[in-house]
């Protein structure tokens, strides 16, 4: 049964949330940097994000890690520890889950900018934004623009200035089809990401996904890696050519705000007619689920 459509545009609001913001826990509508701030002007900004299952953050101490790794890469100083952070973290999802649904979870924020800001924030997962495309799958279409190579940026840090690259072949493909999105190629032409998101195909029992160098080494796609092997599936790490995805039984993609979401179509190939079809995929959702404790297909659903 879906949540009533006013609960929903209700907590969207946030009025009595708080986030963290240099030192202060504030309201979030009262949340505020400077102009000047290098995160606001330069887009000199890492950040990390998590989300709650069950209203219990998970993954938390992976989200770190690559926090830091981002920082000694970019130099970009975080100026808490992880202890802190966590405590941090504990007082936003204390108050901050009582204005949500039952259905409800949480996305958190980290970010820290070159100027020293530092911000930490938790609002509602809009789920109704990803549903239908657990039902319908998401249509995929390569983009005219390349991937920033990673001798120029290095993907696995997670900063806020190298989406730009993502964000200008998501408004390409939203011209032309508002409800798609784009995929990326490298500049040999080998299957990149997303905006936000990996991407996998399934070709038997084989899960094939972009090198670890070449892309975000998101979290999801971590457990992919577990869960694959768990299950005696194959899981490759490779150049993938568009000729060879268009050839695959089954694709998908992760992020902490998609989940592990099915691809319908990628370009003119259609992967599949009725998403149950999709056996590989099926089980890869019902192994995260355990780890996570909660339905998450499920969850998605009622929205």
């Amino acid at each position: 049964m879906k949540q009533n459509n006013i609960l929903n545009t209700k907590y969207s609001t946030h009025k009595k949330m708080i986030v963290y913001i240099n030192g202060k826990f504030i309201k979030s509508e009262d949340a505020k940097i400077s102009i000047y701030d290098l995160g606001f002007t330069n887009g000199e900004m890492i950040y990390d994000t998590f989300r709650t299952f069950n209203k219990k953050p998970y993954h938390v101490d992976f989200h770190l890690k690559r926090l830091w790794e981002t920082s000694r890469y970019t130099g970009i100083k975080i100026n808490l520890t992880k202890k802190k952070i966590k405590l941090i973290i504990k007082k936003i999802l204390s108050n901050n889950k009582k204005y949500i649904g039952k259905n409800d979870d949480l996305w958190c924020f980290m970010r820290f900018t070159r100027s020293g800001s530092s911000i930490i924030e938790m609002n509602r997962i809009k789920f109704e934004n990803y549903s239908k495309y657990y039902t319908d799958g998401l249509r995929l279409h390569t983009s005219k623009i390349r991937r920033t190579p990673e001798i120029c940026v290095d993907p696995r840090g997670k900063i806020a200035a190298n989406y730009v690259n993502l964000s200008l072949a998501r408004e390409e493909v939203w011209k032309f089809d508002r409800q798609g999105n784009a995929i990326l190629l490298d500049l040999d032409k080998n299957i990149n990401e997303g905006y936000g998101f990996n991407i996998f195909f399934v070709k038997g029992k084989k899960i094939f996904t972009p090198k670890d160098e070449k892309v975000l080494n998101g979290v999801v796609r971590h457990f992919i890696e577990i869960i694959s092997k768990k299950n005696n599936l194959k899981f490759i790490k490779k150049n993938i050519k568009l000729n060879e995805a268009y050839k695959a039984d089954e694709c998908f993609i992760t992020a902490t705000g998609w989940g592990i979401c099915p691809i319908r179509s990628l370009d003119k190939k259609k992967y599949f007619k009725k998403i149950d079809e999709y056996k590989v995929l099926n089980l890869i959702q019902n192994e995260y689920s355990k780890i996570v404790g909660l339905d998450f297909v499920k969850q998605y659903l009622k929205f």
